[in-house]
């Protein structure tokens, strides 16, 4: 009898390859353990709205974490169980730091994203949406001259800066941590994360724990950066990506195969259903 109650995947570098797909042999090692009785849950530095036709490929209709603990909400019902907004002062202050400096910029929000001129992420959702049906696409606009004027009336949970170099990152990430109601996270070699103060997954996770009565020690996690640190922190089952950080392999239990040798599979079959 499996001990475990959940497993939480983040998404990008660890469920999806480089691609952008979840490969047929981690969907099937992840319907097996649903099979066994575990719930499947997606912890992404996304909000839910882009990852609809992966919970559709893999059949959840439970809570997702998204926006890196900003937002848990059930993706059946469409019951929102946790979610905190950024403050709409310090939003402000980012989007004009961003437009002084010409900085690409993405802001998240429950029912929509904005996105601002030449953005090459912006583009890459738009182009994903012309392949998708339409109630999955991604709600998405461009943030023009007059939403910029009306900024106070987004309510952001997160903002994320897509920047040329990792120097841009590092050098953002120290600007925009100074500000004590940020929590700033690189969550790729060239993505900064910026969210209301104590926001992350492994918050989230807590908080989503302690409301379904699920003890930690009873979860799985899989992750390969830093946005996902606090996860396997708080985890009695921590897995890194072979692809992952440092920071994240020393966190873990287990290493397995990359993101692009279907490293959850592998983790599944050759740890979990062997302990």
């Amino acid at each position: 009898m499996i001990k475990y109650k959940w497993c939480v995947c983040d998404m990008d570098g660890t469920l999806l390859n480089s691609d952008g797909l979840i490969s047929k042999e981690n969907e099937v090692a992840l319907k097996k353990l649903k099979k066994l009785g575990l719930e499947v849950i997606i912890a992404t530095g996304r909000v839910d709205l882009m990852v609809t036709p992966f919970i559709k490929q893999l059949g959840l209709k439970g809570p997702v974490i998204s926006c890196n603990g900003g937002l848990i909400r059930n993706i059946e019902t469409g019951e929102v169980i946790y979610s905190k907004i950024m403050d709409k002062i310090t939003v402000k202050k980012i989007i004009n730091y961003c437009i002084n400096f010409d900085i690409k910029y993405i802001i998240y929000t429950a029912e929509i994203v904005y996105y601002n001129e030449n953005n090459p992420l912006g583009k890459k959702y738009e182009n994903l949406n012309k392949s998708l049906s339409k109630d999955e696409q991604l709600p998405m606009k461009y943030i023009d001259k007059k939403i910029i004027e009306n900024i106070n009336d987004i309510d952001a949970l997160k903002i994320l800066l897509v920047c040329e170099k990792h120097e841009e990152v590092m050098l953002l990430e120290k600007f925009f941590s100074k500000y004590d109601d940020l929590t700033v996270v690189s969550s790729g070699k060239c993505l900064l994360d910026i969210m209301a103060s104590n926001i992350s997954k492994g918050n989230a996770l807590e908080i989503l724990s302690q409301k379904l009565q699920v003890d930690l020690s009873e979860v799985i996690v899989f992750g390969d950066n830093y946005n996902d640190m606090e996860m396997l922190e708080c985890v009695g089952m921590p897995i890194a990506m072979e692809n992952a950080v440092e920071d994240i392999k020393f966190q873990a239990k287990y290493i397995t195969k990359s993101n692009n040798e279907s490293g959850i599979a592998y983790a599944i079959n050759n740890y979990i259903l062997q302990e």
